[in-house]
């Protein structure tokens, strides 16, 4: 069976790279703004998980095939350095890419994440979703009850027509199994630095759940949070979420590409 061809955008320069992946039911677009930031500063490239945004879905989903999928693409860019962030779901393949351990990996960023273990998500919103797929109103009623700050519309606008694009196979995978799948074990071997962003006000992911579920399954990890701020932070809160990569990054991060000799 061929590799599915992943979709992703690329802009910028600089190491260590910096690899984006985005959350249920959006797309690389995503990350447009914070990707615009730091792209003065670092290599950034944005990818569209299999079955979201342009990306075709896999046969058989599961969080550990979508994992080797990426590894295997950002294996096959040869990467000297890079830091991998994940948004929402893609926080949880963003862990199960690390525990591999990859060679060149500095530090992982973990925005709005899921815990490794089963999402601790609502059954009756679990249940509307799953009927409901391919709905403008049910795109618009879930993007208002996930985000606290006001958004532009030309965001809003990208978040529900990301919604709507999103394939049925990748839907129903992450909504019936994705998110109950638990990975802990797999969590709590990663060594790299990681940081873990949070809204104070996340509906979808509160704060009790990245302080009971998340942090002490990770060995060597930071917090940050963000003040009155939703699940989708790299649209509410895009300057405050750059500015914590770039300080992680450049504190916490080592460099693992080669640097030229100046002597």
């Amino acid at each position: 069976m061929s590799e599915p061809i992943l979709h992703d955008e690329e802009q910028g320069d600089g190491s260590p790279a910096l690899v984006f992946l985005h959350y249920f039911a959006g797309s690389l677009r995503s990350w447009a703004h914070v990707a615009g930031d730091l792209s003065h500063i670092y290599r950034c490239l944005r990818i569209d998980l299999p079955g979201f945004g342009r990306s075709p879905p896999l046969r058989a989903f599961s969080v550990d095939a979508v994992a080797q999928v990426l590894s295997r693409r950002i294996a096959g860019l040869r990467l000297k350095s890079f830091v991998l962030i994940g948004h929402s779901m893609g926080g949880k393949l963003a862990l199960a890419c690390a525990a591999a351990h990859p060679p060149s990996l500095a530090g992982v960023v973990l925005v709005a994440p899921p815990p490794p273990s089963p999402e601790p998500m609502d059954e009756k919103e679990r249940a509307r979703l799953l009927t409901t797929h391919r709905d403008r109103a049910s795109a618009e009623h879930t993007l208002r009850m996930i985000t606290q700050r006001p958004i532009l519309a030309e965001d809003a606008e990208i978040c529900i027509a990301d919604n709507l694009m999103t394939s049925a196979d990748a839907w129903n995978w992450w909504l019936a199994q994705g998110s109950r799948e638990n990975i802990t074990a797999q969590a709590e071997r990663i060594v790299c630095p990681v940081l873990v962003l949070g809204g104070s006000a996340d509906p979808v992911i509160p704060p009790p759940v990245i302080t009971t579920e998340v942090m002490p399954r990770l060995a060597d990890a930071s917090r940050v949070e963000i003040a009155r701020a939703g699940h989708l932070l790299p649209f509410e809160a895009s300057k405050e979420v750059a500015d914590s990569i770039l300080r992680f990054v450049r504190e916490r991060c080592r460099d693992t590409a080669p640097r030229a000799d100046r002597s």
